[in-house]
């Protein structure tokens, strides 16, 4: 694709330019009263290739929607393939954004009348959040550029965003038949999925029972006895703390209202911190480590730990005991089981703002996690300041509709013409400082990835901005600085997400000048506050960039850093970026297809960085690519194991067209499959193909290169992921991380005695995992949960499982202890359902979950 700036114009214009107007009066009136209806109609029509679907066209407004004039542009996540009609055409803009127009051939629609298109795209759409809101209209008046959100699209119902998608997304057809939310069905290939009915959850969840007054912490601690009675704190206690452990006294003191003091003449009702050796099963601990006593017969709690951090996490765990103001007698000696226990949280495709992120690292800290790996750029946005490049937050922290891409992005992922609070935003530095600061508090340090060189079309977009503001002025030598497109690289590739043009040029000097940039403006953020320790530079999912690139024909010609074709040029891209980190004194994170190519593992020696790690997290079972952790870690590079199949939590909770998320890894991810994670043993962790048809140990070992892990040491830990492209709002960003995160918590920090380990021969004792998980879920269900709604988290409420027996209905969930609600009369009225007094019910009956004002989807019992 030609990428000179002449024809970049000439494209843009023609996208942008209907050839006859619409005045804007007539255009907002078509916007109010266009009513569209999003119909799945066949996912199972061409397997694996493509699927069916309609658009409905209703004109309830008192104008013509006229033969030409207008356009429709709207986010779409699957490539359109065909249109089944010659009135109306779609075309591809870049990314997600599509373009319908009228042909020759379009019928003018009047007010009353109907147009039902049909289309083919790619693969398949099986859920509501796969459909994108916010479409919008498009034309011209006296040579300005006119848009019109068609109301019936939008997200905002009564001027906010619903969580549940079928609110949200109210122009989506319901999916009711096999057809609409199986991916594909035919002799070749079967999705064994189907919605879960109230019978198949009461199923699942039928191992698990009601433990009276369940008692604990979360995560696990690693050696834990309950004693007798508890002590009782009031305002005669008094918080007494050693030097050094001044910053953990004060924050369980705002805590708990207390008084911390560096001394006390006291002897009874106080909480002393201090340090203290921390042995678990006999061996010494060190980082992050503590003992916990609460001792009712003396009325003191004691919390002694090797550093801080430990003290900290002391307290966490004695806040987690605390009911009311009872603390049960409990002695507790704990330590973690990884150094990296981690959230990694994409504030780009939807951003979340700064007190998002501030409330976010409260929770983490309270159970115990300590990375917070920010993605701060990529395609759709980009969202930090950086001294001296304030273009890449002036363009590319917006979307709007500006087919050029001078003022702002175009408004993907369903955006629409003037974006939206939640697609639009940035921190700035003294924001990001905000953050920095406490997360240190909180013991948690901040991992910044800026994306390169692929997913990188905002900081290409915001550099062509700054390219010509400058070329503009006649300054070239500045205006090519950092510029990282090379305009006469005619190479056409198509990235996993559909952009054209997301790939920074490698070949050029400007790129690293670019990295160089960012590098010092994060680590000049950092500085004082938090020092910067890692640069994430992502290079997941890089699609086939550069092959005719002039500036890159004439490096692979011309070079001694031993690149000899295209394929050489990622590997170059990170030794270069790695050099550049080093001198910085930074270590270097990426995903783990960023470190390899063709399955080979790039050599560590050619590396500058102390350290280096990457995530693995494509371990799509039955692609045998799942031994990808163990490549890396046998050849010397740290691992974080970030797999999709258990720890992506941008997945559904349930394999229902009414859940969030995308699920192209697992079709659904819920609490117990991430707590039933086992870091000890990848392979063991096999369950279900993508498919859902059963895949063991044995079979994913078959196909995997790199079978054993020889390494164990250069596995750092663990971390869960939240991608953010159907995750728009504050609640449901925190529903789709709450409560599986509580999960990868409970692993990244306890080893459970159940768990398989590969290295050992030992392996998943299921009875023993199940058994823990009924204590784990009720723990949340009576403890855990209630604290987080009293602290505004909108955690995920699972939907109940029901049965009727004998005419008596019986209701389970997942949490035990959480309240279910039924409702004999379809809604009108609810009552609360006693497990010990079940009522009697037919079939028709209705349940759902309840906490505090918050409901979960309804299920019917038939």
């Amino acid at each position: 694709m030609m990428k000179t700036s002449v024809l970049a114009f000439a494209l843009s214009a023609a996208l942008a330019a209907p050839a006859f107007a619409i005045p804007a009066t007539t255009l907002d009136q078509l916007g109010q009263g266009l009513d569209v209806q999003y119909t799945v109609v066949d996912n199972t029509q061409e397997d694996w290739v493509s699927f069916r679907a309609k658009l409905d066209f209703t004109n309830q407004s008192a104008q013509t929607l006229p033969a030409s004039g207008w356009a429709i542009y709207f986010s779409h996540i699957r490539m359109v393939k065909n249109v089944l009609t010659d009135q109306v055409k779609i075309s591809h803009v870049n990314g997600d954004m599509f373009k319908l127009e009228p042909t020759a051939s379009f019928v003018p629609l009047a007010p009353g009348q109907s147009l039902t298109i049909e289309f083919d795209a790619s693969d398949w759409q099986v859920a509501k959040t796969d459909i994108m809101p916010n479409w919008y209209l498009v034309s011209e008046e006296n040579g300005e550029t006119l848009t019109s959100l068609i109301a019936s699209t939008s997200n905002h119902i009564n001027g906010s965003v619903p969580t549940k998608p079928s609110e949200e997304l109210a122009f989506v057809s319901d999916f009711s038949t096999p057809q609409q939310w199986k991916r594909y069905g035919s002799a070749a290939i079967t999705d064994y999925y189907d919605p879960f009915t109230a019978q198949d959850r009461y199923q699942r969840n039928a191992d698990l029972s009601v433990l009276s007054q369940a008692t604990g912490v979360i995560p696990t601690p690693a050696q834990i006895a309950m004693g007798s009675g508890q002590v009782t704190l009031d305002s005669n206690w008094v918080i007494v703390y050693d030097n050094g452990y001044e910053d953990q006294a004060m924050f369980l003191a705002d805590q708990l209202g207390l008084t911390a003091v560096p001394w006390s003449p006291a002897t009874q009702k106080r909480i002393q911190i201090g340090w203290s050796q921390v042995q678990v099963n006999g061996v010494q601990k060190w980082d992050e480590a503590y003992n916990l006593h609460v001792d009712p017969a003396k009325d003191i709690i004691s919390i002694g730990a090797a550093d801080g951090a430990g003290a900290l996490y002391a307290s966490q765990s004695l806040l987690q005991l605390i009911e009311g103001n009872q603390v049960p007698a409990v002695q507790i000696s704990d330590a973690p089981r990884f150094a990296y226990r981690g959230l990694s949280v994409d504030s780009v495709r939807n951003f979340r703002t700064k007190d998002s992120i501030l409330q976010l690292l409260d929770q983490m800290a309270a159970f115990k996690l300590n990375k917070l790996h920010l993605r701060l750029a990529d395609d759709e946005g980009w969202r930090v300041e950086i001294n001296g490049l304030p273009e890449l937050t002036e363009v590319g922290s917006k979307r709007c509709h500006d087919p050029e891409e001078k003022a702002c992005l175009l408004p993907f992922l369903g955006a629409g013409p003037d974006g939206t609070p939640e697609s639009n935003g940035y921190y700035t530095a003294q924001e990001y400082r905000e953050i920095l600061t406490h997360a240190a508090a909180l013991n948690i340090e901040v991992v910044p990835e800026i994306d390169i060189p692929g997913h990188a079309h905002a900081a290409i977009k915001a550099m062509e901005a700054r390219y010509d503001h400058y070329a503009a002025q006649g300054n070239l030598e500045k205006a090519n600085q950092y510029l990282l497109t090379d305009f006469d690289d005619t190479t056409q590739y198509l990235s996993v997400q559909m952009f054209t043009d997301n790939a920074i040029n490698v070949c050029m000097d400007s790129t690293y000048n670019f990295v160089d940039a960012v590098v010092k403006g994060l680590v000049d953020l950092h500085q004082g506050v938090q020092p910067l320790k890692t640069f994430h530079f992502g290079g997941d999912e890089i699609a086939g960039a550069w092959v005719n690139s002039p500036v890159c024909e004439a490096f692979i010609a011309n070079n001694t850093d031993g690149v000899n074709s295209v394929s050489d040029l990622s590997r170059y891209f990170v030794e270069r970026i790695s050099v550049i980190t080093a001198n910085y004194g930074l270590d270097m994170a990426g995903w783990e297809d960023g470190l390899m190519h063709d399955g080979q593992v790039y050599p560590r020696s050619e590396m500058a960085n102390t350290t280096l790690w990457g995530n693995a997290w494509q371990n799509i079972w039955e692609w045998g690519v799942a031994d990808r952790a163990y490549n890396l870690a046998n050849n010397d590079y740290k691992v974080v194991y970030n797999h999709a199949s258990h720890l992506y939590f941008d997945h559904p909770y349930e394999p229902d067209p009414n859940e969030r998320g995308y699920y192209w890894a697992p079709r659904f991810t819920d609490t117990r499959k991430t707590f039933g994670y086992m870091p000890d043993d990848v392979f063991a962790n096999a369950d279900f193909t993508r498919a859902g048809a059963p895949i063991t140990k044995e079979e994913v070992v078959a196909s995997a290169g790199v079978k054993k892990l020889l390494k164990p040491e250069n596995v750092l830990g663990l971390q869960g992921s939240l991608w953010a492209e159907t995750v728009r709002t504050e609640d449901q960003f925190e529903g789709m991380t709450f409560p599986r995160v509580l999960g990868l918590a409970e692993r990244a920090w306890h080893t459970a005695s159940w768990e398989a380990n590969d290295n050992a021969g030992i392996p998943a004792d299921e009875a023993a995992r199940n058994s823990d998980y009924n204590h784990f879920a009720n723990l949340l269900g009576q403890k855990v949960l209630p604290k987080l709604e009293q602290a505004g988290i909108a955690f995920n409420l699972p939907v109940p499982g029901g049965v009727i027996e004998n005419g008596v209905l019986k209701a389970n969930t997942t949490f035990p202890g959480l309240t279910i609600e039924f409702s004999a009369d379809q809604g009108a009225s609810w009552q609360t359902f006693d497990v010990l007094n079940p009522p009697a019910a037919s079939a028709g009956v209705q349940i759902r979950t309840v906490s505090g004002q918050r409901t979960s989807r309804v299920a019917t019992v038939n």
